[in-house]
């Protein structure tokens, strides 16, 4: 949204102050929304572990909740240890939600891995052009000034001239 002088002319910078903000609003949502959906698929995952452990070994698990201790231990690797599987399918069950929570884990990484290293670039390269244009700038005024010179010794010249030829 731009905002308007009695002129009718915006603002030096409320673009370029709106985009910042717009952008930076907009990374907080998505970096919220990101976690609050890696959080319920890693809850979720827990809970179907939970379940299914509660049906594979009931005597080791023998409520829902305890399942669940075990699952979310599992799946976030930190496993504890004071509840285990003991049957065969329940070892398996385990296996599978130890890889699943490894893996999740490893992509959850790679993600923020992968979102730092954007950012960064993008920054390089803002910066990249910041300072280019800079630079241009810098080069233009040389050059007026240059112009500026050039034509003060031209008009010095033209001086020059005219009293040698009175």
């Amino acid at each position: 949204m731009k905002t308007k002088h009695v002129t009718g002319h915006d603002p030096v910078g409320t673009d370029a102050h709106a985009s910042l903000i717009e952008r930076r609003v907009r990374r907080i949502v998505n970096a919220r929304s990101v976690t609050i959906g890696l959080a319920v698929t890693f809850i979720g995952l827990a809970v179907i572990g939970a379940i299914l452990m509660r049906i594979a070994d009931p005597h080791n698990f023998p409520s829902v909740g305890l399942a669940v201790w075990w699952a979310l231990q599992t799946v976030t690797t930190v496993g504890y240890g004071d509840v285990v599987p003991t049957t065969v399918s329940g070892r398996i069950l385990g296996g599978i939600e130890m890889v699943i929570g490894v893996a999740f884990i490893a992509f959850v990484t790679a993600g923020v891995t992968s979102t730092i290293v954007q950012r960064g670039q993008v920054e390089t390269e803002e910066a990249d052009q910041l300072r280019d244009e800079h630079n241009t700038k810098t080069i233009l005024d040389a050059l007026a000034q240059t112009q500026n010179t050039i034509t003060e010794l031209g008009e010095r010249l033209n001086d020059i001239e005219a009293k040698l030829t009175d």
